[in-house]
């Protein structure tokens, strides 16, 4: 009889050791996230976006800074982001890539995509085959190898998409340009990580382009699917809290099964996501309410993601791009301008959409870091300097991008003034003298408890600068398709001078919408409402709440000698004056 040899299970480290490496990295992250608190602040003043704000500071706290030669073990180990910390950052940064996904996709919307479908795809297909042919071509006479040149496009075209919605979700952008932006971003990733997989297997014959190309499609099916099970879930779910589970246990679910398909790869888990968010918002009323709830739920993530990408930010490699790196960022900065000013006129909105817009495309990270660590398990040596240009790349435009994003959307009129001006804050004595007389309020010391003012805010700092308009003349199907896209209860009718003739409704759309006949000679001035008492920019918060209550307004406009000046929700009055000002007097 052969005598069996005993199979011993393998050694595993005891749980301590886990336990104390997990411990370890709270008291950095801690502090990371105070820093960021703090400083973030500051920035906002100064109008510098949070995002680089997370960036910088956890460049600052890690291995290529403040902990640059930190030993473990060592008292500055428990303050700084050392190598320790990478693996619960990795995960974080998972979760968070995950969540921003999902919030793309559910821009996706099909009513969105049948009202604006062959301009948009015309504004991001022109932007990505400029981007890709300057890009190439500036690699391919820098280097002089068509393997890289060929490669580099895709490397070059996607776009961060963590770092711009956070800072568009910042400034509380909306509008065609924000809607733009946002659907280019989920273009430009999706035709990265379609085309790269087939680049590589074209450039050096390595992978399999059609399995990869499979993945793709199985990981975006695994996304649609869960999706669907989502909206499902969400006919039975009303509760707050029930949707933020629901909204929860769909992406990691579906984060899941992707790296079931192909552990570690974080492409397929982008798309999976993006699928999932697509899917759900198409197939489900109650998604802008999941949506709501579930970002203010994961932002700490999204903080966290940042802290993490600057911990890994080689800013040593913006010295040593040389002339390459130096050719790259400026056929890509080339690129996305001048790809999206000739997008923007074969879409025919060059006359409604910023020239610049390509500027807010610029963002460079989580998916261009992960083709390159794709490229260097593929092609290590023969890849060395393309791989060192877009790391310089990701630091230069994660550090540039977010700012340019920003003056982007405030240049398109899509930001309110109030989201842009840095709100009264106790700081010092004044932050103890109202501790102090919060806690007297709590035992019943405090007869009279202060109250916060709206100071000297106006309804300037609250009102929408660009409202989508019409002339007096505008057919009536015309008028229809731009209040659909408003998402606004009201449309205002302007003269050619911009003088306000009134406003159209709903309720004055909906008397010609059955009817065939009217439908066709009814224009925009048979359905104005003419407005006999709009609100003045220079009217208090109040006060204009007080003219909106009494009316029940959702929203009205806002005129100046006459001439429109901006449009104010109800809802924007009241989230402004919760804000309040803490009085120093």
């Amino acid at each position: 009889m052969q005598s069996r040899k005993r199979l011993l299970p393998p050694k595993r480290e005891p749980p301590e050791t886990h336990l104390e490496t997990l411990f370890q990295t709270l008291i950095p992250l801690a502090l990371a996230l105070l820093a960021s608190l703090g400083l973030g602040r500051v920035a906002a003043r100064l109008g510098i976006p949070r995002v680089t704000v997370y960036l910088l500071v956890g460049f600052a706290l890690g291995p290529y800074a403040l902990a640059r030669g930190v030993q473990p073990g060592s008292l500055s180990s428990w303050f700084l982001l050392i190598p320790s910390t990478e693996t619960p950052l990795d995960i974080i940064s998972e979760l968070a890539i995950g969540f921003v996904l999902f919030g793309i996709g559910g821009n996706f919307l099909l009513p969105t995509l049948r009202r604006v479908g062959a301009p948009i795809w015309a504004l991001s297909g022109a932007e990505i085959v400029t981007t890709s042919l300057l890009v190439g071509a500036a690699v391919g006479v820098g280097t002089g190898d068509w393997r890289l040149a060929l490669l580099a496009p895709a490397l070059a075209v996607s776009t961060a998409p963590s770092a711009t919605l956070v800072t568009l979700r910042e400034v509380e952008a909306e509008g065609p340009a924000t809607r733009a932006l946002l659907l280019c971003v989920g273009h430009n990733n999706l035709a990265a990580l379609f085309a790269f997989p087939i680049l590589l297997s074209l450039a050096f014959g390595t992978g399999n382009a059609l399995l990869a190309t499979a993945s793709a499609g199985a990981a975006m099916v695994i996304g649609g699917l869960m999706g669907l099970m989502a909206a499902l879930g969400l006919e039975a779910i009303s509760d707050r809290r029930d949707l933020v589970l629901l909204g929860l246990a769909s992406v990691l679910a579906t984060l899941g099964a992707c790296h079931a398909i192909q552990p570690g790869s974080t492409g397929l888990a982008m798309l999976g996501c993006f699928s999932a968010g697509v899917t759900l918002s198409n197939a489900s009323p109650h998604w802008p309410s999941l949506s709501r709830y579930l970002e203010n739920t994961v932002y700490p993530l999204y903080v966290l993601f940042f802290i993490a990408a600057g911990s890994q930010l080689h800013v040593d490699a913006l010295g040593q791009a040389g002339i390459l790196g130096l050719a790259f960022v400026t056929a890509r900065l080339l690129g996305k301008l001048l790809g999206a000013r000739l997008g923007l006129q074969l879409a025919g909105w060059n006359a409604t959409l910023p020239p610049a817009l390509g500027a807010g495309l610029l963002c460079q990270a989580g998916v261009a870091l992960g083709l390159v660590s794709a490229l260097e398990a593929a092609a290590p040596e023969k890849t060395a300097d393309l791989r060192n240009v877009v790391i310089a790349s990701v630091v230069f435009f994660e550090l540039v991008g977010p700012w340019l994003l920003r003056q982007t959307a405030i240049r398109a009129g899509e930001v309110k003034l109030a989201s842009l001006l840095p709100h009264a804050e106790a700081l010092g004595t004044d932050a103890f003298r109202w501790v102090a007389l919060e806690v007297q309020r709590n035992l019943g010391l405090l007869r009279n408890p202060a109250t916060s003012t709206d100071g000297e805010l106006t309804v300037r700092h609250a009102m929408r600068r660009r409202p989508q308009t019409v002339g007096p003349a505008t057919p009536f199907e015309r008028v229809l398709k731009i209040l659909g896209e408003t998402e606004s209860d009201l449309l205002p009718v302007v003269d050619p001078e911009g003088r306000l003739a009134g406003v159209i409704s709903y309720d004055e759309v909906k008397n010609a919408l059955y009817d065939p006949i009217l439908r066709g000679v009814v224009i925009a001035e048979d359905l104005t409402i003419p407005v006999d008492a709009p609100l003045s920019p220079d009217d208090g918060l109040s006060e204009a709440l007080e003219k909106m209550d009494s009316r029940r307004l959702p929203s009205w406009p806002v005129v100046e000698d006459g001439v429109l000046r901006g449009m104010v929700r109800r809802s924007d009055l009241y989230a402004l004056i919760r804000k309040g000002r803490p009085r120093t007097d």
